[in-house]
């Protein structure tokens, strides 16, 4: 008979011997499951580190560089049409790309690392190659970091590492606004009384968190292609679309628009030649004007005054206008209101009864800019911007009075303009006005950005 014994440890060894072969998949199946989770990690953390990049890259173009259109030599850093790698060591960022790379780098991902890379892509072309979906972006930056990791259990396999990668881009594209009112907390932000129009074929945002924030009294209309308050609104007449409420406050547009020589980016212009024109110029027949400095301002008040195409510095004075005799006219031309130690800051007053036709320049560093205030101006007490005008007058271009109530009234036909778009403190229509927003014959399109990942 056989030998009870050996015959259970033969089977025994049977059983180890079979658990033994299972285990070999098992625990391979263990690693790579294991091994499958780490990189799952690494790719969530790598495209975390790529859109944080891509986005504050764009964010800080759109923040520090304002205009509507660039070139690859505009900045030395703009372009980079193949993928560059991040310079190893970056503590600080002047520019952009710089920028991205220090996001990455703060989120775990460093050229430093023989095992990570990080490379920087970027242009000016209106589709980055990347997204074709997209279209009209001014500035656009593709961010790709990948890290080689190790690989613990799937090594018994032979596989001793792995690749893992990510891609994201930021672009800067035309925002859809041509209103922007940027006070915080007051009532009537947006206002209008009795029976005004305004119609505009773009959008109105309005900042202010108050519930009253828009508001239109006396059967007052309002047509636009969106209305969007961060409070609420009052509107007895009519308007349309309803508006959008409760919607996030938005950043400053142009808030990166740099002061133009000599004037100082704190504010006031004490380093400005007034010597051409030390004080007030008063039009009193037709008169052609040339760019350059006037301390004192400009006083239209008979006449014809054709401003040559080019920058108008304005100390002290602003822009004024008499009544129906006075006349202004001026393409291709850009005007920064400030002041200096003599000579006050003045708002722009134009007449509802004169007849003003002003364009903006189509391109160059101030392109789409037609009027600036100077952001320094006025702590104490909020100006009144007067844009006013007859029937035929018109407004192409930016008016940029971040820090005033700009009142269009006298049925400013702002129709005949191609675009019109106005950034102020507040904003009021007393009149009947029309806003067109035809950039195609700007260069860059709409100067006005805004940010976001396109892929």
């Amino acid at each position: 008979m056989p030998d009870s014994h050996s015959s259970r440890r033969g089977r025994g060894g049977q059983v180890l011997v079979m658990v033994t072969v299972a285990l070999v998949p098992m625990i391979a199946m263990v690693g790579l499951v294991t091994d499958a989770g780490y990189l799952y990690y690494i790719k969530n953390s790598a495209q975390a580190a790529a859109d944080s990049a891509a986005l504050s890259a764009v964010y800080r173009f759109n923040r520090t560089i304002a205009g509507s259109s660039f070139a690859c030599d505009s900045y030395d850093w703009i372009c980079r049409t193949d993928p560059t790698p991040c310079a190893s060591g970056l503590t600080t960022a002047a520019n952009p790309p710089e920028t991205a790379c220090l996001y990455a780098k703060q989120n775990g991902f460093d050229t430093a690392n023989s095992n990570q890379s990080v490379t920087i892509q970027s242009n000016v072309t209106p589709t980055p190659p990347t997204a074709p979906g997209v279209a009209g972006a001014a500035y656009w930056i593709t961010v790709r970091v990948s890290q080689r990791v190790p690989l613990l259990f799937s090594a018994v396999m032979g596989n001793t590492s792995g690749l893992v990668a990510a891609r994201a881009t930021g672009a800067t594209y035309p925002a859809t606004g041509c209103v922007y009112t940027l006070d915080p907390v007051a009532p009537q932000s947006f206002y209008q009384n009795g029976s005004t129009s305004f119609r505009a074929a773009c959008g109105i945002n309005v900042n202010s968190s108050n519930s009253a924030a828009l508001v239109g009294n006396g059967g007052a209309t309002l047509e636009t292609s969106a209305v969007n308050v961060v409070g609420g609104y009052n509107w007895q007449g009519t308007i349309s679309p309803t508006p959008n409420t409760g919607v996030n406050p938005f950043p400053e547009p142009l808030s990166g628009l740099q002061a133009p020589a000599p004037c100082s980016a704190s504010g006031g212009c004490n380093d400005a030649n007034c010597a051409a024109h030390p004080s007030q110029v008063v039009v009193n027949s037709n008169t052609t004007l040339s760019p350059g400095t006037y301390c004192g301002g400009i006083f239209v008040k008979k006449g014809l005054a054709t401003f040559s195409s080019g920058t108008y510095i304005l100390v002290g004075g602003g822009i004024s206008t008499q009544d129906s005799n006075s006349r202004i006219a001026g393409s291709g031309v850009y005007f920064y209101n400030t002041y200096n130690s003599t000579n006050t800051y003045t708002p722009i007053n134009l007449k509802a009864t004169s007849s003003i036709q002003l364009a903006a320049a189509t391109s160059g560093a101030y392109a789409g800019i037609l009027y600036m205030q100077d952001r320094a101006c006025c702590s104490a007490t909020m100006p009144t911007e007067s844009f006013q005008g007859g029937a035929t007058s018109s407004f192409e271009g930016i008016v940029y009075a971040p820090r005033s109530l700009v009142e269009f009234a006298g049925n400013a036909s702002l129709g005949l303009a191609h675009y019109t778009i106005i950034i102020a403190r507040r904003y009021t229509v007393k009149g009947s006005s029309t806003i067109n927003n035809d950039f195609s014959h700007l260069v860059g399109g709409n100067p006005i950005k805004q940010v976001g990942l396109v892929e």
